[in-house]
């Protein structure tokens, strides 16, 4: 038989894990319930960057509204309760810690992060997002007897997609900076490896903008500030 002070530990974790995840899944229902009331809203605003290029949006289901509307809360849902589901996740490894790490922290570095991530959203939103669809709309344009009619789905697909992948760019430094305590990478290697980082940075980035020179340095000039202020704080530690 098992000796219950042995299992009592690890039942104890399993049943804090149980109740952090079920923390989690209420918040992110409770925020897409929230969004849903409020989606009509929230599609005005994502299409508010492309009003300028004449774009109709079409909606080719009866039922496409009513999806649309469904799968946008569900991803605000998410997005709100990242915060929460960060903090959650810290605090039930806190312990590993041998409390070498505070609560102070860990919402330190939750704050920080949401700074982040909002910074990337707020880019994707504002550059990305505007730079993107005035390309791939200029070369229909460039096209007789075309006509611009998007389905609402679709946009909405894009925009999300690149809004997201523009605030996960803008966690850049947390990555590096884990990269780092954990001994993968180290400062004196991607200072000498610069040159090389700023050529990935450009390929990256050339998949998400238009193949134009200006419009990738416009999303390249951030993610090397980052990188940038990476080795800065990793500099810091030192």
């Amino acid at each position: 038989m098992i000796d219950n002070k042995l299992n009592k530990p690890f039942l104890d974790h399993l049943e804090e894990l149980r109740s952090r995840i079920i923390k989690c899944f209420i918040s992110i229902l409770f925020f897409s319930i929230v969004a849903y009331f409020y989606s009509s809203n929230i599609i005005s605003f994502l299409i508010n960057p492309v009003e300028g290029l004449n774009i109709s949006f079409q909606v080719l289901k009866i039922t496409s509204i009513f999806l649309v509307k469904i799968g946008l809360a569900m991803v605000c849902g998410i997005l709100f309760s990242l915060p929460i589901i960060l903090y959650q996740f810290l605090v039930f490894l806190l312990p590993a810690f041998e409390n070498k790490v505070t609560i102070y922290r860990v919402l330190k570095y939750v704050i920080t992060n949401l700074i982040f991530f909002i910074l990337g959203l707020a880019f994707g939103y504002f550059i990305l997002v505007p730079l993107s669809i005035g390309f791939f709309n200029s070369l229909s344009i460039s096209i007789e007897y075309i006509e611009l009619n998007y389905t609402l789905e679709n946009y909405l697909f894009y925009m999300v997609w690149l809004m997201v992948i523009s605030s996960f760019i803008f966690q850049l430094p947390f990555l590096l900076l884990i990269f780092n305590k954990i001994g993968i990478v180290n400062r004196k290697y991607l200072i000498s490896h610069r040159r090389s980082i700023i050529l990935l940075l450009f390929i990256f980035g050339a998949f998400f903008t238009p193949p134009d020179p200006l419009s990738q340095i416009i999303v390249v000039i951030p993610m090397y500030i980052l990188f940038e202020i990476s080795i800065f704080f990793m500099k810091r530690k030192k």
